[in-house]
């Protein structure tokens, strides 16, 4: 590849700092062959596809995960806006480093790169796979592990930072390791080694990938040895699922994969002291760290909060939990967290971005959580009769009912799970009854079919595209997400959904237009 242009290094140095300061840009792009789009936008991940780069970008207003080609991309700044978490079931890190590394790519090699000192600071951006080193020239040199030298080579080029690439020797691959100490390592090796493929693997692939704990794959202790191993991995929580797959070379039609989305790990239950101590020592961290997992830490704290026994009073103080610069007000969430603790009912004049008014309610608060970044909380409406979700942000004004303030006003029901709530995604909205959807994905979507669509039934076609099958209740907010993902999106099923996006992209065009000169 060529050397990038001075306005896309720009841009993509620009694009870089924002990912490993964690801060949101404001973008200017081609949206499509007549109109340019300005937008604030999150930077999940850059990724370089031969032969162009591509940034994964999160947009909180529009709740909408977009590719955008770096070459479509006019002008970025960096904003003192932080950046949120990335979208639920989105890995940042497999998008990064997928032309980089994989057990289908061949063995890893080392390449050493050196680096000017306008890049040093954003390589752990553009080549996660890197480590850094000061060389005995004063710069900077970077260590990078690669499957596909070529592609790091041509990454250099399109840099034109690199003075000189130096190949070590291939490095050893994950397939050779030495025998795992011990059962549940072997195990936590395996899922992550299932995890980490872009498809079901056949068990033929799985014995070649561990020799050392299969020894011979036509032997009956091998297949007795796995056939145990799958029960473990579904003891320990792990949702291995069992799928036909077509493998010539393996002749075979079973394929086995993890679903992450719908693993979980036993319960924990920690005794009064046990949860004080693990309250203690996470909200020191919180505090005093800015480390890279702040936001999981902060998450796992929460539902802490919410569902540990015998906690005492104090760890219901939000603002242990208050990150640097959040744009929450503080008092409102204090006045939140204590209606919810005290089960009183809430008066509420909350904002309505559709309409712009500021209308008033009165909600029953059953719980509240932090969702891609922003804080919910759910209650009873008494204005609608029903129980709805809604945001922090919009409350311009929360009142406690002070009346017989010894008593609480309202009991949560028994089977009220807020997870329904916090990992609700568009398409889940109680808008309509459930309705059968089917999308498929191609090209670079495809690979995270399952992260962007988690509760879905995921298959693969014969082309390579995967066909998610999934019930909606909000057909319209499907519609808009698939829209926004783009053409690598295609909304095959119902016919009413393919009605709407018509509609919508219909009045987009109508809207250009008046707008053209």
């Amino acid at each position: 590849m060529a050397r990038l242009d001075p306005r896309a290094a720009r841009s993509l140095r620009a694009l870089a700092r924002a990912a490993v300061a964690s801060r949101a840009v404001r973008v200017r792009f081609v949206d499509t062959e007549q109109s340019v789009s300005e937008r604030t936008l999150d930077v999940v991940a850059l990724a370089f596809e031969p032969p162009r780069w591509i940034v994964a970008t999160w947009s909180r207003d529009r709740q909408s995960l977009r590719l955008l080609d770096l070459a479509r991309i006019r002008r970025v700044q960096v904003t003192p806006r932080r950046a949120g978490p990335p979208p639920s079931g989105f890995d940042a890190l497999d998008f990064s480093t997928r032309h980089l590394l994989g057990p289908d790519l061949g063995p890893p090699h080392e390449l050493v790169l050196r680096v000017d000192g306008r890049l040093a600071r954003v390589v752990p951006a553009l080549l996660p796979t890197a480590r850094v080193e000061r060389d005995s020239r004063r710069g900077w040199r970077y260590r990078v592990r690669t499957s596909r030298p070529a592609v790091v080579a041509a990454i250099a080029d399109s840099l034109g930072a690199c003075g000189e690439i130096h190949s070590a020797s291939p490095m050893p691959t994950a397939r050779r390791r030495a025998k795992s100490s011990s059962t549940e390592a072997r195990l936590i090796g395996l899922a992550s080694w299932i995890l980490s493929q872009s498809g079901p693997v056949t068990r033929a692939q799985i014995f070649e990938a561990f020799p050392d704990d299969y020894g011979d794959p036509k032997s009956a202790g091998a297949e007795k040895k796995f056939s145990r191993d799958k029960d473990a991995l579904r003891d320990l929580g792990f949702n291995l699922e069992i799928q036909d797959v077509s493998d010539v070379k393996y002749k075979t039609q079973l394929g086995y994969s993890i679903d992450a989305h719908a693993s979980a790990l036993p319960p924990i239950e920690l005794t009064q002291e046990e949860a004080a101590a693990v309250w203690t020592a996470a909200v020191g961290a919180l505090r005093f760290s800015n480390h890279p997992l702040r936001d999981e830490l902060e998450s796992a704290v929460r539902k802490l909060v919410v569902g540990a026994r015998g906690l005492p009073p104090r760890a219901s103080a939000a603002q242990d939990l208050v990150v640097q610069g959040e744009t929450v007000k503080q008092q409102t969430l204090d006045r939140l967290v204590d209606a919810w603790e005290r089960r009183k009912r809430i008066a509420l004049s909350y904002w309505r971005p559709f309409t712009g008014e500021v209308v008033e309610r009165e909600v029953d608060v059953y719980g509240w959580a932090r969702r891609r970044g922003e804080w919910i909380f759910v209650g009873w409406c008494h204005l609608r009769k029903g129980v709805r979700i809604f945001y922090l942000s919009r409350v311009r004004a929360l009142k406690l009912n002070t009346r017989d303030v010894k008593n609480g006003d309202y009991a949560i029901p028994p089977d009220f799970d807020i997870r329904r709530w916090s990992r609700q995604e568009i398409w889940d909205y109680d808008v309509h009854p459930p309705v059968g959807a089917t999308v498929r994905l191609r090209g670079s979507l495809a690979r995270i079919a399952r992260q962007l669509l988690p509760s879905a039934r995921v298959s693969t076609a014969e082309d390579g595209a995967r066909v998610a099958r999934l019930d909606v209740r909000n057909l319209r907010g499907l519609v808009r997400q698939a829209l926004a993902w783009g053409p690598e999106a295609e909304l095959v099923a119902p016919d009413e959904g393919r009605a709407m996006a018509r509609e919508i992209l219909s009045a987009v065009h109508a809207s250009v237009a008046r707008r053209a000169p």
